[in-house]
């Protein structure tokens, strides 16, 4: 086997269903943080401060980038939250990982 199914595993026993939540929202809407987590708490239920928390999760993992208060700006997936994505949802392509020898 080559990884992929575990590694999957791990990154879905690691990140919640908000975080996943919001890194999906990221990849699909380009908008400020504050307006995606506005929206999304309203859409589903979920306290703004629990997503907030989850958002800052997300960043200090380096899956996802935004703005602050002074520096406004569209929040981002990076390249390991797009790496990350691309893992939990194309499981038809059957993603490969290569480890040194």
């Amino acid at each position: 086997m080559d990884g992929v199914s575990d590694l999957r595993n791990l990154i879905l026993r690691t990140l919640n269903d908000n975080q996943l939540l919001i890194l999906t929202s990221v990849s699909r809407q380009r908008r400020t943080m504050t307006s995606l987590l506005r929206a999304l708490s309203e859409e589903e239920g979920i306290p703004l401060s629990t997503l907030k928390l989850n958002a800052r999760i997300l960043r200090e993992l380096k899956l996802i980038s935004y703005g602050s208060r002074r520096e406004k700006r569209c929040a981002e997936v990076e390249n390991l939250g797009a790496f990350v994505l691309r893992l939990l949802t194309d499981r038809s392509r059957g993603a490969t990982i290569r480890f040194p020898d």
